[in-house]
């Protein structure tokens, strides 16, 4: 069954609030670290295989699978992570729920080992942190797509670091 746009407009509007992220980020910064780890699993792989208009709806829109190399481990690790468009750039915080530990992912940024999947188009990608004088307005770009992002700010003591990804110029 084909479905017209306008109803996918009303479906999406009406599930957007429901998806399971946006009810389940809101409590997880009190799960063990195995648990987030499963959960974050469960979700890279609902993106890789269907980061599709049925998956957004399951697992909510402006999500991107982040593809790094371990800064310890040496292997591949995918993360995924809610996003704002920015001129065609890629915000995120390392926000790890708000807890007060900095997520592993951010670390492994350094390993230049960096891909990004985004609507099943995967590309190497560069990053820049964000600097302090032009952190709000992006923390509002941020706030716009996942308001909870306010609360895990709230929650931690720790500065949360943004990241800016971009695609690498081949």
């Amino acid at each position: 069954m084909i479905l017209s746009l306008k109803t996918k407009k009303r479906i999406k509007k009406t599930y957007k609030k429901l998806s399971m992220w946006r009810l389940l980020g809101k409590t997880a910064h009190y799960w063990p670290i195995w648990f987030y780890k499963l959960i974050s699993k469960i979700h890279s792989k609902i993106i890789r295989f269907n980061h599709t208009y049925l998956g957004e709806m399951i697992i909510g829109d402006q999500i991107l699978l982040l593809e790094t190399l371990g800064n310890k481990t040496n292997q591949i690790r995918k993360t995924p992570l809610t996003y704002a468009n920015y001129n065609g750039d890629y915000i995120v915080a390392a926000s790890y729920s708000g807890n007060d530990k900095t997520p592993d992912w951010f670390f492994n940024l350094k390993t230049g080992h960096l891909f990004i999947t985004i609507n099943n188009e995967r590309f190497r990608a560069n990053y820049e942190l964000i600097n302090s004088e032009d952190i709000n307005y992006y923390w509002n770009l941020l706030d716009a797509v996942y308001p909870t992002f306010q609360i895990y700010r709230q929650r931690t003591n720790r500065d949360i670091p943004l990241i800016k990804f971009f695609k690498a110029s081949v």
